[in-house]
Order: C-alpha cells, then structure tokens, then sequence
C-alpha cells in the first residue's frame, strides 16, 4: 500500500520534480472529489478537488510563470490504518504575479513546503500543508517578524544523503525512528515550568545536531544554538506548553520521520513575547509539521514549519498587513 502511494504522489508533482514548467492542471483522477485540504492561514480549509483548483492551484499558476518542485524528503508509512506519504521541500521559480499578496520580482523565489498525502482507494483523500510565508515574504522585502537570532537559510536538504524513500525501506529501522520520536515527543511533555534541561532533550539528539526553523526563528546548527535560538524562546513564552497526542498524522520510513498537528503544541502565553508579539495572558495553539532524519540511536536533522500567520491572528495581530500596503506602493 505505502509503494503505491508513494506512486501516486510522486507522479501528481514528477513534471515538476524533473524541471522548472508552468503550473498546469494537476490530475483530477489522482484526487477524490471530496478531498479535504488543511492548509495555511489565510487559505485554511479547502473542500473538494475544485475548491482546491480554485484557491490554490490556480493561483500558483497564475502567480508563477515556470515553477519547479525540490523536495528534499519523502517517505510513507501506515497511521491509524490509512496510508500516508509525507515530504517537505521548496518550490522554485520566477514570480510574475502576486502570490497572498506578496509581490514578484526578477530573481527567482523560494516557498518553502511541507506536505502529508492520505491516501485511500488509489487517490488522494486528505492534504496536510504548510508554507513558510514570511519566508517568501522576505524575499519580496517586506520583513513580516522582527530580526531573529538563528541562520536565516535557504534551508538545506539533508547532510545524511538522500531523504528520498521512492523504494521500501527497512520495517526495522522503521520501527526504530517512531519509537524514537515518540520519546521525545515524551521528553517535551515532562517540561517543568521554564526548565529547558527538565525535558532532558540532549538524550535524543546528537551534539551537531541540525533544525531548521521557519522565517523569523531561523536554523541552528549544534545542540547549543538548537536551545538558544528554537526551543528556549519558546519555553521562555509558553512555560509548562504542551504538544499534542495523538498527532493527525505521525509516520515513519527508514531513518525518516515526521507529523503534523492542527494544533501541534498547546500553552498559555504568559511568558517572554514571541516573535514581537507580547504575550496575550491566555491560551494559544501552533500548527506545526516536523520531519526528522535519525542517525544511529539519536536525531540528527529536523526541519520544522509553523503556521505563523495563523499564531499571531490568534493574538489579535495580523501579520500580513504590511503586505497590503506593498501592493499599493507598487
């Protein structure tokens, strides 16, 4: 089941994984009429393939002249008996016309991707997606968050080689990964108040370990930068936050991994502001897709995107407004 998927999925996008082309019509017959896509703010739900046609299809399309799709990771894997395919990556290409009310340009941009495919009776039933918007943005020169303290990319693929799984991995190693995510997701959920060492994250992670933020947190390259720039902002925000389980999708293929949460991670924001935005006294929520590649018995690479758009509405702040006014500028 997860090879034919893996099928499925790579053959929606392989013109595009080959080269750089117009964003054509993709395969209705790959789609289930009523597929459900769970997408980024401000596109949100989708319901159906032609409400997908309609609101993000055809806008790459149009915003995109050729485009061509990078993934750097791809695997499958069995969730609540239901196969999914999971990968992240970028789409590259020239920008001719706005894309969410960012502006184009002549050198090409990047948007950053991450992507789950549950696939069911050949066909696609339910997307999972995220994209680094402010990370788009700020190719565009308009700076949606403030200067922020991790390597600001462009986000690589993986050190460890290929993440790409086209051929069946091994159910052991498999194994081996989700059970090792799963501890640290574990590890995460033991924090106490705004004690980083309380989780106990260096038993899961090597020393050069890498993560890959979205625009505006950044990258970090070693356990150290991994705590000050990633994860010790965020406890100092959300003290005693908390990710949630079961996730909507969680897999793992060969020494890959990676889920998706709408929401992912829940806390009271009571703490340091995030972001630049300070802290509202109550209850929040982060959308959040993390993919993992493990080496040996820890952790070594995490690339994770985060619905920023959709965090900072949740604290009364709209984030796109500055681009807005770069439209009428131009």
């Amino acid at each position: 089941m997860s090879d034919q998927a893996k099928e499925i999925i790579w053959s929606l996008w392989a013109d595009q994984i080959e080269q750089s082309v117009p964003f054509t019509e993709r395969r209705p017959d790959l789609f289930h009429t009523d597929v459900v896509f769970h997408g980024p703010a401000p596109i949100g739900r989708l319901n159906g393939y032609d409400a997908l046609r309609e609101h993000l299809y055809g806008p790459l399309a149009e915003s995109f002249s050729t485009i061509r799709r990078m993934p750097y990771l791809f695997f499958a894997d069995r969730y609540e008996d239901t196969t999914w395919v999971g990968t992240t990556g970028d789409w590259v290409g020239r920008m001719v016309r706005p894309f969410l009310g960012i502006m184009p340009g002549p050198a090409p941009r990047r948007l950053r991707f991450g992507e789950f495919y549950k696939v069911e009776d050949g066909a696609i039933r339910e997307i999972r997606c995220l994209f680094d918007i402010p990370g788009l943005a700020a190719q565009a020169g308009i700076h949606l968050l403030p200067p922020f303290a991790g390597h600001p990319g462009p986000v690589p693929g993986p050190q460890s080689g290929n993440g790409i799984n086209r051929e069946p991995q091994s159910g052991l190693e498999s194994a081996i990964t989700r059970d090792l995510v799963t501890r640290l997701i574990g590890g995460c959920n033991v924090l106490d108040g705004s004690d980083l060492k309380s989780m106990g994250m260096e038993t899961y992670w090597h020393d050069d370990m890498v993560w890959h933020g979205p625009w505006g947190i950044g990258s970090a390259y070693g356990f150290d930068e991994f705590q000050r720039f990633a994860q010790g902002p965020s406890v100092s925000s959300f003290p005693n936050r908390r990710g949630t389980w079961p996730k909507d999708v969680f897999i793992a293929e060969g020494c890959v991994s990676g889920f998706a949460g709408w929401p992912s991670l829940v806390g009271e924001f009571t703490g340091a502001p995030f972001r630049g935005i300070p802290a509202t006294g109550s209850a929040i929520s982060q959308t959040i897709m993390d993919f993992y590649i493990r080496r040996g018995d820890k952790l070594w690479e995490n690339w994770v995107l985060i619905d920023l758009v959709d965090f900072a509405h949740q604290c009364g702040v709209d984030l796109l407004a500055p681009l807005d006014g770069a439209a009428q500028v131009e």
